[in-house]
């Protein structure tokens, strides 16, 4: 009993030791798995961080890639903005006798020189931005002005007959309806019978004094443009024009009356059909006045030349023509009558009163001699008063004028010269009967 206790007593520590045995080398495998795992997370660790600044790398790559890309593209948008521009016809407008605006061209892009020598971009409308930055950058204009415009404000009546003519000989309607509002529009008796009709029904609105617009009225007109006169002073138009500038709402400034020469004045439509896409019309109307302007002083260059009286009266002043009426009478086949003097007054008058053929009036509102005796009984001492002789504006003269020099010429080489021009109708000047 004792020999099988002690058998299965080494029997089971011989189970227990083989027991421990694999106990141990599991461990020990485990142990070793567990190692080679620590050290496959280092290795993948490892690989985690290299594939992470290999991301870094890509993405760097990627951006450095965007921004070739990107300078590329805008080089390549800018040389082909610069071929465009280049391939652009440039050159000026021509202009022949007025000397206080310029204006040149790229393509449908113009620059303007207005009377106070501001810079003036005329830009179409649709102009793609690049390209019109392009222009803004380069000429830093002083105002920007898309056409043809759909809506301007005018100061002047003398500029809206330049705009008047362009729609009258050019049937565009479009020059027409875009006069959206005038200052002193109902103030006037108006010869420029559409316009007429448009501000006495209210289509086209009359903003107020020229000196001191409604400015509220104007800027609910929305204007693309205001075209207005420049002269400084208490009576001025400074103020309007500093007010204008702080409201934001564009002006061009046209001062057409301060030219030397008719001619110079009536160029001016040049000027103001850029902001109706109308240049290439303006520079065939002006042709047009510029020859008959022409073929009337042929007409008159060898006749005998009359002697012309040229002279107001008014509050008891005598006011005589000035250069421009005096060039006027040369033009027009006469003599001036006072050349001599450098101070004409009524004792000069009276002095030549056998030695003059012509009398011109240079006012409106006189329709007989009476109203003239009227004015200066002592002038029925006059020849041309004795002959009937005389003559006066019409009140049409002030307002087209400027716009229709070669009318002008007309009439008073009618005026002057009968035997070779007989009189028409006459819409500047009135024959005092």
């Amino acid at each position: 009993m004792n020999k099988l206790t002690t058998a299965v007593a080494a029997i089971a520590l011989l189970v227990a030791a083989i027991a421990v045995a694999f106990a141990y080398q599991a461990i020990s495998t485990a142990q070793t798995i567990s190692s080679q795992l620590t050290q496959l997370q280092k290795s993948l660790d490892e690989v985690a961080r290299n594939v992470g600044g290999l991301r870094g790398d890509i993405q760097e790559l990627r951006s450095i890639v965007a921004s070739v890309n990107k300078t590329a593209s805008a080089a390549y948008a800018e040389a082909r903005l610069l071929a465009e521009v280049a391939s652009r016809p440039a050159g000026s407008l021509t202009v022949r006798y007025a000397k206080l605006f310029a204006a040149s061209y790229e393509g449908d892009v113009y620059v303007l020189t207005d009377a106070l020598g501001r810079r003036v971009l005329a830009v179409p409308r649709g102009l793609p931005q690049d390209m019109a930055v392009y222009y803004r950058e380069k000429y830093r204009p002083d105002v920007v002005v898309e056409y043809p415009v759909g809506r301007a404000v005018f100061m002047s009546s003398t500029a809206v007959a330049m705009a008047y003519r362009l729609y009258v000989e050019t049937s565009r309607v479009d020059v027409l309806r875009s006069i959206a509002g005038i200052m002193w529009g109902r103030q006037y008796d108006w010869y420029l019978p559409e316009v007429k009709a448009l501000l006495e029904n209210g289509t086209i609105a009359d903003v107020g004094p020229a000196n001191s617009p409604n400015f509220e009225k104007l800027a609910a007109l929305k204007p693309d443009v205001v075209l207005v006169y420049f002269y400084p002073g208490p009576y001025g138009t400074e103020a309007v024009v500093k007010r204008l500038a702080q409201m934001g709402i564009s002006y061009v400034v046209v001062n057409e009356f301060q030219e030397a020469s008719p001619l110079g004045r009536a160029e001016w439509i040049k000027f103001i059909a850029v902001f109706f896409n109308a240049t290439k019309d303006a520079e065939r109307i002006f042709n047009s006045v510029e020859a008959r302007w022409s073929s009337l002083m042929s007409l008159v260059a060898d006749l005998e030349r009359p002697r012309v009286a040229w002279f107001i009266i008014f509050g008891g002043v005598l006011y005589p023509a000035g250069p421009g009426a005096r060039e006027l009478i040369r033009l027009a086949g006469g003599r001036y009558a006072y050349a001599n003097y450098s101070k004409v007054d009524m004792e000069v008058v009276l002095k030549h009163r056998n030695d003059v053929d012509i009398l011109i009036w240079s006012g409106y509102g006189l329709s007989t001699v009476e109203d003239l005796l009227k004015a200066e009984p002592r002038l029925k001492e006059l020849r041309p008063v004795i002959l009937g002789r005389v003559y006066a504006y019409s009140p049409a003269f002030f307002q087209l004028a400027n716009a229709y020099p070669e009318r002008v010429l007309e009439e008073l080489v009618w005026i002057l010269h009968p035997e070779v021009s007989p009189p028409g109708n006459f819409t500047l000047f009135v024959h005092l009967r």
